[in-house]
């Protein structure tokens, strides 16, 4: 269709208000990564897009409508004027038409405001909403971040733990201030049980060892019966340690306030449980083997390593306190008539009970070691020349004032020869020291067995102090 002469600009404003919306269509592009694990506050461009193009399409059906209302408008003066031929009804009717058109376009702005505000207002909540959940979401991960960061500073000090008290003082200092704790517990299952507390008055830290015997030394909450699995009873969370389908310790943590430990707080205690088994597992396993390297496999005393490393020790305590050591070399006579009369089996049996007897028979300040074959040593920190001698003559007497009972058909009767050396009486270093108890134990033996008898200079080529010569 060809537009008249002269219509030109009407034709292209028509055709522009008529033509269908065309907007540019943005690319294709990815989505954006999901940060914060929820929906991104920022206003979507493709939502965008949307609104600017209802927006233009809103603004041409209203143009439209307002140039069919100017439209209706004219031609209805135009009628009363050709009706009527009176100019002022003409003229009143144009400005009660101009007056309903401001009153319609007015109208139709406010309501056009308010719907803006009602879009407005729910765009405004719902950037709200996402808002709330990114800052919930940030405060989860900075959250996980810090126990993240607790954990691996915990675990850094769990390796450098050699013992299990070192274990308990980590755990009691940095998990009751972490988590706002008012008082924490540790109980540790051992032949004795360990029991390490933290106070929130008193910010203390208290490490003890019980008597698993002694139900009455035990806590109260321990008394019950034990599970597997974490439980929350009122104010405070019961956390097992578990290996091996074992319970090997317990942790309890109270607070004062009215706020339970949430599903984070748990989980978070679960993995600090389960890495603290592992530690106390790791060290378990280090005290054994050291223990096994330094422990005489018949007897179960130290060993003649583990004597040489106490000694010296012994020595070096002595000489910078300046108080006597005293070292006992014992051998058991006519030990090698046992086991060529009653075999090695026999022998054993007679070398683990002389190691009972020595054992409990010396003080807690006392070290016994199996020297080698049927020779026991002893180290008597603070024991002076007099003193030692009647330690070693009790020590003689305990052995062979009752026979060693190996079966029910078969008791034998020991004794025992011992040779005494002192600190710095009668040498100056390590090896000094054990020759000259060495040389005493050959006088015993040389005067009849069954006897002590302390080093003397005489002894020695010479008759030096000590045995250097």
């Amino acid at each position: 269709m060809v537009p008249r002469a002269g219509f030109e600009p009407a034709w292209a404003c028509a055709h522009w208000l008529l033509r269908p919306a065309r907007l540019p269509i943005p690319p294709p592009r990815q989505e954006p990564l999901l940060i914060l694990k929820s929906k991104s506050f920022f206003v979507n461009i493709k939502a965008e897009s949307k609104g600017a193009n209802s927006v233009r399409i809103g603004i041409r059906v209203f143009i439209i409508w307002f140039i069919l209302w100017l439209g209706v408008g004219s031609v209805s003066v135009w009628f009363i004027f050709i009706n009527t031929q009176d100019w002022r009804l003409t003229l009143f009717s144009a400005v009660a038409f101009i007056a309903i058109t401001l009153m319609a376009g007015t109208l139709a702005l406010l309501v056009q405001r308010i719907i803006a505000m009602h879009y407005q207002q729910k765009r405004l909540e719902k950037l709200r909403a996402e808002w709330t959940a990114a800052q919930s979401s940030l405060k989860q991960l900075v959250s996980q971040h810090s126990k993240l960061e607790k954990l691996v500073q915990l675990l850094h000090q769990f390796i450098l733990s050699t013992k299990q008290q070192d274990v308990l003082r980590s755990l009691l200092h940095e998990l009751p201030k972490f988590l706002g704790l008012s008082s924490m517990e540790i109980v540790v299952f051992n032949a004795r049980i360990t029991y390490g507390v933290w106070d929130q008055g008193s910010e203390q830290i208290t490490l003890m060892e019980l008597d698993s015997r002694d139900k009455t030394s035990l806590p109260q909450w321990l008394l019950g019966q034990m599970t597997r699995e974490i439980r929350q009873v009122q104010d405070s969370l019961i956390i097992p340690i578990v290996s091996d389908s074992d319970i090997i310790a317990v942790m309890k943590l109270s607070r004062n306030s009215k706020f339970s430990f949430n599903d984070d707080e748990i989980r978070f205690m679960e993995a600090i449980a389960n890495q603290t088994a592992l530690a106390l597992e790791r060290i378990k396993l280090i005290s054994f083997l050291e223990n096994l390297s330094v422990t005489d496999a018949l007897t179960g005393i130290a060993n003649r390593r583990h004597f040489e490393w106490r000694l010296s020790e012994e020595i070096e305590r002595a000489r910078r306190y300046l108080y006597p050591l005293s070292a006992l070399m014992l051998d058991l006579d006519n030990f090698k008539r046992i086991n060529d009369t009653y075999g090695h089996i026999v022998g054993d049996v007679v070398l683990k009970q002389v190691a009972q007897r020595l054992r409990d028979a010396l003080r807690r300040t006392d070290f016994l070691a199996r020297y080698g074959g049927e020779e026991f040593v002893i180290l008597a920190p603070q024991t002076p020349s007099d003193k030692v001698f009647i330690l070693a003559e009790r020590l003689r007497r305990v052995i062979s004032e009752s026979p060693i009972k190996v079966d029910e058909n078969l008791s034998l009767q020991i004794t025992i020869s011992i040779g005494v050396a002192v600190f710095p009486d009668h040498a100056q270093n390590e090896s000094e020291l054990v020759k000259a108890a060495d040389v005493a134990l050959y006088k015993a033996k040389q005067s009849g067995k069954n006897r002590v008898c302390m080093f003397e200079p005489e002894l020695v080529k010479g008759g030096e102090k000590n045995v250097r010569a």
